[in-house]
């Protein structure tokens, strides 16, 4: 998964030309690529939000899919400030598909967000036209008070 941008950056020139203009534009972002799945080298509460676009879905595609989902949405979580952290996941999967992977952690809220199409659908030679619908998963980790314990 990407840690706030989804981006992949060619080279060194190119990525001194991107931090410029975007610390330019917003200078108290930071963008990071990186595998979620094999662990950030990051402190514990790093990041105040974390944006994966279409990220679990690939993950899930792959050899050893449901272990390395776990294992993305564990260390943005660990990754997260407690006490305003948010993931915010992009999905082609309904939120029946998605849930078990946002079970495993003490997320404080998720809200499920079926987005509009801009299209009638996605068609492949020899086949049915087929309506992709995506979804948004915003995942809160705040800090519980006690009287919620």
């Amino acid at each position: 998964m990407s840690i706030s941008s989804s981006t992949e950056i060619p080279n060194e020139e190119a990525r001194d030309e991107i931090n410029v203009s975007e610390a330019d534009a917003i200078p108290s972002m930071t963008f990071e690529l990186g595998d979620i799945a094999k662990g950030l080298n990051r402190p514990d509460e790093s990041f105040d939000l974390i944006i994966c676009k279409k990220t679990l879905d690939i993950i899930l595609c792959g050899a050893s899919s449901v272990a390395d989902a776990r294992k993305a949405i564990r260390e943005c979580f660990r990754l997260l400030n407690k006490d305003h952290g948010i993931l915010v996941i992009l999905s082609s999967a309904k939120p029946e598909d998605r849930a078990v992977f946002f079970e495993q952690d003490d997320w404080t809220g998720v809200m499920n967000i079926k987005l509009p199409s801009k299209d009638d659908g996605h068609e492949r030679k020899g086949h049915e036209k087929k309506k992709v619908e995506s979804y948004a998963y915003i995942l809160y980790k705040q800090q519980r008070s006690q009287t919620e314990m």
